[in-house]
């Protein structure tokens, strides 16, 4: 080779690195080398391939998906090609061999790779399959051997599916085919038998938790497993690694009554994936064997216990308990207990959202952020995030909100906790925002994408995702996927305890659920248990409030409506939770237009309006323009306006289908007074007493909303005129007010209709 002549070339094709003097040729940019890497099919080679050997349609997804998982080794694909005789055959086939799990692959692997090895390499192998990486090290100590880099390299150079993560060659992995049929192999051959344990304490030892916990599970070593959560128990649950901690606790059993400081990183494993309805058991069973046993409990059990149960009480409901726990906490504990002072900081944040006072618990959550990215908390610091989001959203701070939203799901990306209960907090947040803007669409897709994530977790985190989809199933009347939904609602509720926050927002979908199929006995059973919160200080008290509003509303019990809603937008204001009071505004125009009160649902009205400009509701008015029809068109009437509310108000009736310019329907025409009339339950005095054609078109307009100068306006007379029909009409009929007159108009409209 050193002597050829120039004219010359020599072409080498080995699975092994051929035993010659190419150095210097590689010095000299004389040697041309492809590895199998280069070797390896890309996305469109592997299209390519399979369009000249196949003439079925192939899914691209499960193509692409196979190409991956044998990293375009081109003769696992030629395998699937030969045994795919059509498209259902290519799935099964491209899941097999991407698995690789599949008898002519093992056959293939074994007779050109594994068999040509000699059987201290074969050995070598099988030892360190279960291994996702190795270095010389590893080797040396699992096969009892001195030179472990040597064997590594030569296993590289004889083609044995195995490459160096680097050009320093310290770390060597498997293609993950070969690695799935070097375990496949490993159950076939006698005398080989994985020591987990061992191999676990080796990556112990190398600092490399997340390679070591596979092992210790598999190895079900309880004395493994207690000594890797004492170690790096906390490390992992930090990092998001729930399931597994799950699964240390259920090897060790009950020797972790004899480690407190295992109990405890159990009780955050539990709060991480908020279920409080375990932890208070656990806690109370812990601190029984503690006392029986007359265990002594380390300064940081004792400083972590109380913070604990300050988190039990915050999620039962206990503000004030929760608070003064909290604070207790940060006075008397040890200035080294970092984790205790950010979970403290957090329920104290937590505490003061829901007391109302929204600029303290910002500051509270502030604080949690910059003290848990000190400590590599992840957790509490994207928790921090999304409360900051609830806040400013109730501030209806929405850009800011939609950042710290932003933020959190980021940082969940960045740690890669996607499978953390934590994940659906945010999820639900975008979710509502979509349905209140009216993207059904995304918001059911973030629904389902939330589903995904909590329902792992057992069945009680379904709820609020359940009520989400049954909002939006009701906004699109969609009864046959509204009702299962309400269903599952109505189980969960009876089964299990729940946030205030979820059980209100529950509330509210079933009652609009009842007022769509006019069950008014369910909403008054429901009535008689509702909860009644003593303030509405927060968005959820302030929910529950107005679930009883709408339940009284579809009752006819106006004046408690009216009352509570006062109630509700004081509290509102005075926490200045600004969405809060729009939507109780709204609220209250449709309690006034129900009681006839039209100028004050005009002034209610025009305030919901103006806050809108900053809160951003809209779907809130869309929802009652029903019943706000007429105050609608009296504002839209209005030059007084500002001219961004009347930009508002346009925006507003378009959403909802209103014309101003369509003129109202007047329920007293010559045809509908003669049914009045002639109709054996109409009230004497009307029968006896004759309103003329046009008195009975003012009283229709009047019913119908309109104001004295449109009356006047359409019909073309003076105002005078109008004013002097409407006294006629109170005079012959015996009406003192107007109000008078729209409950008398009421009841002959009733009568129109049977």
């Amino acid at each position: 080779m050193k002597n050829m002549p120039n004219t010359w070339q020599m072409v080498i094709a080995s699975r092994t690195h051929p035993n010659l003097p190419v150095s210097n040729l590689r010095l000299k940019q004389q040697l041309f080398e492809i590895s199998e890497a280069e070797l390896a099919f890309t996305d469109l080679e592997t299209d390519s391939f399979f369009a000249l050997c196949t003439d079925f349609y192939r899914d691209p997804e499960k193509q692409q998906a196979l190409r991956k998982s044998v990293d375009g080794w081109p003769a696992a694909l030629q395998l699937v090609s030969i045994l795919s005789k059509d498209s259902d055959t290519f799935n099964e086939c491209a899941e097999q061999i991407g698995k690789s799990n599949h008898a002519y692959l093992w056959d293939y692997l074994d007779e050109e790779v594994f068999s040509l090895l000699n059987p201290k390499l074969q050995t070598l192998l099988l030892t360190i399959a279960p291994l996702n990486k190795v270095d010389a090290d590893i080797v040396n100590s699992l096969c009892q051997i001195d030179n472990g880099q040597e064997q590594l390299e030569r296993l590289q150079e004889q083609g044995a599916f195995i490459v160096a993560n680097n050009n320093q060659k310290e770390w060597f992995t498997f293609h993950s085919f070969f690695k799935t049929f070097l375990l496949h192999k490993c159950k076939n051959t006698p005398g080989i038998k994985s020591d987990h344990t061992k191999i676990a304490r080796l990556w112990l030892s190398k600092q490399n938790i997340e390679e070591a916990l596979p092992h210790a599970l598999k190895s079900q070593d309880q004395q493994l497993i207690i000594d890797l959560l004492k170690g790096a128990g906390w490390q992992l649950l930090d990092d998001g690694h729930l399931s597994s901690l799950d699964e240390c606790f259920d090897i060790i059993k009950d020797a972790i009554w004899e480690y407190p400081e295992l109990v405890l990183l159990e009780l955050w494993m539990l709060r991480s994936r908020h279920q409080g309805y375990k932890v208070e058991p656990l806690i109370k069973k812990a601190e029984a064997i503690f006392a029986e046993k007359n265990i002594s409990l380390s300064e940081q059990v004792k400083n972590e216990l109380p913070v604990i149960h300050a988190q039990i009480a915050i999620n039962h409901g206990k503000i004030e308990d929760a608070l003064s726990q909290a604070q207790k906490t940060l006075l008397t504990m040890e200035t080294n207990s970092i984790r205790v002072n950010i979970v403290a900081q957090a329920i104290m944040g937590e505490a003061y959202h829901c007391l109302g006072n929204l600029p303290l618990a910002y500051q509270y959550f502030q604080e949690v952020k910059m003290l848990a990215n000190g400590q590599h908390m992840h957790q509490s610091v994207i928790w921090a995030f999304y409360q900051q989001g609830e806040i400013l959203h109730a501030q209806s701070n929405h850009v800011e909100a939609e950042r710290h939203i932003d933020a959190a799901i980021s940082l969940i990306n960045k740690y890669h906790l996607q499978k953390l209960p934590l994940y659906a907090f945010p999820l639900h947040f975008k979710a509502q925002k979509a349905y209140q803007e009216g993207d059904f669409e995304l918001a059911e897709h973030l629904c389902k994408s939330a589903l995904k994530v909590v329902s792992p977790y057992g069945e009680q985190w379904r709820l609020y995702t359940y009520t989400l989809q049954a909002k939006i199933a009701l906004e699109k009347k969609d009864s046959d996927q509204t009702a299962p939904l309400i269903e599952e609602i109505e189980r969960l509720i009876r089964k299990q305890h729940f946030h205030s926050d979820w059980i209100a927002s529950a509330n509210y979908v079933r009652i609009k659920y009842w007022r769509t199929c006019n069950d008014i006995t369910a909403i008054e059973r429901w009535l008689e248990n509702a909860p009644i919160p003593e303030h509405a200080r927060n968005h959820f008290d302030q929910c529950h409030n107005r679930n009883r509003i709408r339940a009284y509303i579809q009752l006819g019990d106006l004046d408690k409506a009216e009352t509570l809603l006062e109630s509700n937008i004081a509290d509102a204001q005075a926490c200045e939770l600004l969405q809060e009071v729009n939507r109780n505004l709204i609220l209250l125009t449709t309690v006034d237009c129900r009681l006839k009160k039209l100028e004050s649902a005009k002034k209610h009205l025009l305030q919901a309006l103006e806050l809108s400009l900053l809160t951003g509701l809209t779907t809130c008015f869309v929802r009652e323009s029903g019943n706000l029809k007429s105050v609608y068109l009296e504002l839209a009437d209005d030059d007084s306006l500002l001219h961004s509310v009347k930009e508002r108000l346009a925006y507003l009736l378009s959403l909802s289908g209103i014309n101003v310019n369509e003129p109202q329907k007047i329920p007293f025409t010559p045809e509908s007074v003669k049914k009045i009339q002639a109709h054996p339950r109409v009230p004497m005095l009307v029968k006896n007493i004759q309103l003329t054609p046009r008195e009975w078109e003012v009283l229709g307009m009047m019913y119908a909303g309109y104001r004295n100068h449109q009356i006047a306006k359409m019909m073309g007379v003076a105002p005078t005129t109008i004013k002097s029909h409407i006294r006629n009409v109170y005079q012959k009929l015996g009406l003192g007010d107007r109000n008078e007159a729209m409950v008398l108009s009421e009841e002959l409209v009733t009568l129109i209709d049977e």
